[in-house]
């Protein structure tokens, strides 16, 4: 979970909601969500095809009326879930958010630790990203102590472009897909997901000074895209 301040610093950049509303104890321990397969498949929804998700993810009830049932659970809770990776240097968070015009998303967030609440990569109406290189993914993943390193690596998925290191993340992916999904699904069903969750998401990432870039045009970690400050706490938060 976020801390007083990380919640606060979050919660902060919603406009048009209602104060009263947007309070700390509004996000909560989403860790229940690990071992719902209908949870990868809407994080993962629209960067994927509907039949590779539903072959990965699905069961007797098609996928997606199990997403739409899933949405409404989350929403009679009155909370929005919060996944924090648990690392021992900064740390990373995956949250969930609905707001009142029934609109969702996930937002992916660096916690460099001072009670700053970083938002790098985002999937909803006005997505953005990447927000992590490959390496980054790696570090985050091995620290990490949330889950299995499969379920981390899925966790980060939306957030992550690298265009130098696109092979080795399909295969990873691939393999995270398979150990969280369905596993007796064919390895050509997961690769090609895989691919498709990856393949709009490149970009290179190199140093300029302190901080680390991605020339993509969405990213955020971009020169002029987040604060120079900004820049330079996630990198350090990620190293």
């Amino acid at each position: 979970m976020l801390n007083h301040d990380e919640a606060v610093n979050y919660l902060n950049s919603f406009d048009g909601i209602d104060p009263e509303v947007l309070q700390p104890e509004l996000l909560s321990d989403g860790s229940w969500l690990l071992e719902r397969r209908e949870f990868w498949a809407s994080l993962l929804y629209d960067g994927a095809d509907e039949e590779l998700l539903d072959a990965l993810f699905g069961g007797e009830q098609g996928v997606f009326d199990q997403m739409n049932d899933l949405w409404k659970e989350i929403e009679q809770t009155g909370k929005w879930p919060v996944l924090k990776l648990g690392t021992q240097a900064g740390d990373f968070a995956l949250a969930i958010w609905y707001v009142i015009d029934e609109t969702e998303g996930h937002d992916f967030l660096v916690l460099p630790g001072d009670g700053r609440c970083i938002s790098v990569a985002a999937v909803a109406a006005h997505s953005y990203g990447p927000g992590l290189s490959w390496p980054e993914a790696q570090r985050l993943i091995e620290r990490g102590s949330l889950g299995s390193p499969a379920q981390r690596l899925l966790l980060l998925v939306r957030a992550l472009g690298d265009g130098d290191s696109m092979a080795g993340m399909v295969e990873q992916v691939a393999d995270a897909l398979l150990a969280v999904g369905n596993a007796a699904c064919p390895r050509e069903t997961a690769v090609a997901a895989a691919r498709q969750l990856l393949e709009d998401r490149g970009g290179s990432w190199s140093m300029h000074g302190d901080v680390l870039v991605c020339d993509n045009e969405s990213a955020v970690r971009q020169l002029g895209g987040l604060p120079p400050e900004d820049l330079l706490r996630v990198t350090r938060a990620l190293q």
